[in-house]
């Protein structure tokens, strides 16, 4: 098999203006393929496929997303009206991406000045420069308000690896909103404790992740209405996992099966409900038990009472605490004071994803022990 080459004896000044010259014949082809699809439009080439419009067409024929295809047939209409703007495409001065900010504020009367600042500009800055222009018009910010309220969406994309992924698309004052709740959820997180003084077992956190788990501590503190609340023992809300027994147990067989990762659900199991289900060999349910709580509202009361903050060496979280079984109640452990600690959501994922473990030490205390590839002990 012949290596594919990925570099050139050329200079980086050779390839630069190689590059550049590249981009604007691009951009001379986008605005080539601008003016055959408005002729197509206008012509309606798409109605003997039986095409609702031409964006339809070419989602299916060019492989363009509906939304970037009507963007497209927008663009395409503008720059009729707009020759300076179509000019500065054509010969390769402007960028699709420039054109699409232009084309949705320029008018012949203005399209002049605007190319003045939209050339030697990043597309970043004509963008922001044209919405800035665009929103001072009250009929054409009016539509656009319109327009993004009816944008709004959330979905959700659930993956094999067992991860999922929560897609928003919001107006910007919204999403600001947004983003304003999990600042002030995610300084709470930070300021509910002083960081551990010992080595933790994992590497610093980014903000991306930290503003993930206040995403989290946001819903977790709605749906359980013990927002503000130090610690709550209410059991407002209810998610359903299904697994096995003989896998909870962790003897597992070969038709044992788990909605999440097993250490996941005994994670959720310490401080959780367990509803009993038998099924038949197919898996069809055949009898269907009570709720039970594993800790009882008046266990954990006297958990805060007597832990007040995360046991976990240096960790002084006092908020979103998790009662551990020590031995776990699917491996005969006891629910009782002697058997539970309090543990931060954080260290108690932690501790189930084998970071470090737990076993009894002298004088009745815990001891917290590295799993055996970590480093040091922690005591």
């Amino acid at each position: 098999m012949q290596a594919i080459k990925l570099l050139s004896r050329r200079s980086l000044d050779d390839l630069e203006d190689e590059i550049i010259s590249l981009a604007g014949r691009i951009n001379a082809s986008e605005y080539e393929f601008l003016v055959l699809v408005r002729e197509f439009d206008l012509r309606q080439g798409w109605k003997p496929y039986h095409f609702n419009n031409c964006a339809e067409w070419l989602n299916m024929k060019c492989g363009i997303a509906p939304g970037t295809a009507r963007e497209k047939i927008r663009v395409a209409n503008a720059l009729f009206d707009l020759p300076q703007t179509a000019g500065a495409m054509q010969s390769g001065r402007l960028s699709y991406s420039k054109v699409r900010a232009l084309s949705r504020i320029a008018t012949p009367d203005t399209e002049k000045r605007l190319l003045d600042y939209a050339i030697p500009a990043t597309a970043l800055q004509v963008d922001d420069h044209c919405r800035r222009l665009r929103n001072v018009q009250r009929d054409l910010s009016g539509e656009d308000a319109r327009r993004l309220h009816r944008a709004r969406s959330l979905t959700r994309s659930l993956h094999g690896d067992g991860s999922m992924t929560i897609s928003v698309e919001l107006p910007r004052e919204s999403g600001e909103l947004v983003m304003k709740a999990l600042e002030m959820a995610l300084s709470m997180l930070e300021s509910d404790g002083d960081e551990p003084e010992c080595d933790d077992p994992v590497d610093e956190e980014t903000l991306q992740q930290k503003q993930a788990d206040a995403l989290v501590a946001v819903a977790r503190g709605y749906l359980s209405g013990c927002e503000g609340k130090r610690n709550c023992t209410a059991d407002h809300y209810q998610v359903v996992v299904h697994v096995d027994e003989k896998a909870l147990r962790g003897e597992p067989d070969e038709n044992s099966k788990s909605d999440l990762p097993i250490e996941t659900v005994r994670r959720l199991c310490c401080d959780g409900a367990v509803v009993p289900v038998t099924g038949d060999d197919n898996g069809d349910p055949l009898n269907v038990g009570r709720k039970h709580r594993v800790v009882q509202p008046a266990l954990k009361r006297a958990l805060l009472a007597r832990d007040k903050c995360c046991r976990y060496p240096g960790c002084t979280h006092e908020k979103w605490l998790d009662a551990h079984h020590v031995v776990h109640w699917a491996d005969g452990g006891e629910t009782t004071l002697g058997n539970t600690i309090l543990l931060c959501s954080r260290h108690h994922r932690l501790l189930h994803e084998g970071a470090f473990d737990i076993r009894s030490g002298p004088g009745g205390d815990w001891l917290f022990r590295r799993s055996a590839n970590a480093p040091a002990a922690v005591t």
